[in-house]
């Protein structure tokens, strides 16, 4: 009994101190500006004066391709992004590539703000993509770099805990700003507000620490162990045993890694397609990253105004419920990221592509009976609207922070920031697919549409069962085990191990003072 309760107190990951911590949680800026760049159409194509602004008709064939080609240039410009930081992260580092992206969303936001005409608005959409596509690669590697392995899950979740609440606050401020009796600033502020993340986060980013495994591939070991103590500091370790664990483990990886292969951007394209075990985790990131987009979720978040008035939902009313849909994806996302270290990755990958393929099902019936048929049935239009708020309860909770957390863990580091921008650069491919056909498709196919996206899911799901390995609980140098690599050192695991029994057997002594205690077990090695 007194055993079960000890495993159950480290079902929730503890950080090893509160700095480490706001380092995975401040550089999240970067998730708010993803997710509010990504989904902030949701919001302007729901604003009837933004088409009559810009020459438009609104439910028109040609409106519909032209929104297409605005979702469509923006995932663009993220491939490019995802290229670009394959060899940026390297030369420039993190946290020197996650300012520049900074400098440049503020660009791109100014100039979408400022808009007069469409060619003007999809250039701005090009730029934003491009920058956006180098900070949501970024954050989760970086996140990565700075966290414990027992609580790698919980840092990298934060990503997409601040993923759903940016995309929440596009439609709260969309909602607020359609009050305004300025025509303009209904549309203008909200895509003014998209400078306002990245400009934060630019300014913080000089007082957080470069990533101490990037600072050892360039041969700053001094600081780089300067930045592993700092950021493994804890109470209950003094002499920094964890620290010069994980900090050996990985200059020993790193070392032999640079004995056996060349580094280099270009040294790390050629290694990641020479070797079978590299090609393998490029194809698991590149499948985990563009499968999550093909069960739908940018679909359904940035075209759900046009589904809400598909279901008699019109005037301020959907902008409210694009705040609503998206903020259902904040406690979503914690519970992900307090349970993934637990639970495991393939079990909520797995479980959540079945879910959301049973509720698209659901949803495209009700499409077609009701919606397809200008049905006026309350009760049948009511259940619409609730399985489309279903979507997000278990998409978030099941898949959205784990598609970054794989990536940003699979790599070694010869190739971790080449591997990780091309994994991500697999989202930016299907949102590409997607949202460009997205309006077209459910003009001219309806419900339809729903059933391709249901598929997909199921062959997604299918794939990650039979080829996606379990990483919980490794070490980002461990992990090259799973996939047949050789590593230099395994002790970071087995002293956490240790660790936590120590601390146990010190609380249990703790709450019993007075209990005699015989002679302490002798660990395993």
């Amino acid at each position: 009994m007194e055993e079960a309760q000890t495993r159950k107190k480290y079902i929730i990951p503890r950080p090893r101190n509160l700095y480490n911590f706001c380092v995975a949680l401040f550089v999240a800026f970067g998730s708010l500006s993803y997710g509010y760049a990504s989904s902030i159409s949701a919001a302007f194509i729901g604003i009837p004066e933004w088409y009559s602004y810009m020459g438009l008709v609104q439910g028109s064939p040609y409106s519909d391709s032209i929104i297409g080609v605005i979702n469509c240039i923006y995932s663009i410009g993220g491939v490019f992004g995802c290229i670009y930081n394959m060899w940026s992260a390297e030369y420039f580092g993190r946290k020197r590539s996650i300012q520049m992206a900074c400098v440049l969303a503020v660009f791109a936001a100014a100039l979408m703000t400022g808009s007069v005409d469409i060619p003007m608005f999809v250039v701005s959409r090009l730029i934003m993509g491009f920058a956006i596509g180098v900070l949501v690669t970024l954050v989760p590697l970086y996140q990565s770099e700075v966290s414990p392995a027992e609580s790698r899950g919980l840092m990298v979740g934060l990503h997409g805990v601040l993923i759903g609440l940016s995309y929440s606050l596009t439609g709260f401020v969309s909602y607020a700003c359609s009050f305004s009796p300025n025509i303009s600033f209904q549309w203008r502020f909200p895509l003014a507000v998209q400078a306002l993340w990245p400009g934060i986060l630019f300014i913080g980013m000089f007082f957080l620490p470069y990533s101490p495994r990037w600072l050892l591939s360039q041969g700053r070991e001094e600081e780089a162990w300067n930045t592993t103590k700092r950021l493994h500091a804890n109470k209950k370790d003094p002499e920094d045993t964890y620290a010069q664990a994980e900090f050996r483990q990985m200059k020993e990886q790193i070392n032999f890694e640079r004995e056996h292969d060349s580094v280099g951007f270009l040294a790390q394209a050629r290694l990641a397609f020479s070797r079978r075990s590299f090609r393998k985790r490029l194809a698991l990131g590149f499948l985990v990253q563009a499968g999550n987009q093909f069960t739908g979720a940018l679909v359904v978040n940035n075209y759900q105004t046009t589904f809400y008035n598909g279901l008699g939902i019109t005037g301020r009313l959907p902008l409210l419920l694009v705040g609503c849909f998206n903020f259902v994806t904040v406690p979503g996302n914690l519970i992900n990221g307090f349970l993934v270290d637990h639970i495991g990755r393939r079990k909520f990958v797995i479980t959540g592509c079945a879910s959301l393929c049973v509720i698209l099902s659901v949803e495209a019936a009700l499409t077609a009976r009701f919606a397809e048929t200008g049905s006026t049935n309350k009760v049948g239009l009511g259940f619409g609207v609730a399985f489309i708020f279903l979507f997000p309860v278990f998409y978030s909770i099941c898949l959205d922070a784990t598609m970054y957390l794989i990536p940003a863990e699979i790599f070694p580091m010869i190739i971790r920031s080449f591997g990780i921008s091309f994994s991500i650069m697999g989202q930016w491919v299907a949102t590409t697919i997607l949202l460009g056909a997205a309006p077209t498709a459910f003009a001219n196919i309806g419900h339809n549409f729903w059933i391709v996206l249901i598929v997909c899911g199921a062959v997604y799901g299918c794939l990650v069962y039979l080829f996606l390995p379990e990483t919980k609980g490794k070490t980002l140098e461990e992990i090259s085990i799973i996939f047949g690599d050789p590593v230099g050192l395994t002790e970071v695991e087995h002293f956490t191990k240790d660790q936590h029994e120590e601390n146990d057997e010190e609380e249990r002594r703790e709450h019993a003072p007075n209990e005699k205690h015989g002679q302490p077990e002798r660990r395993r090695a």
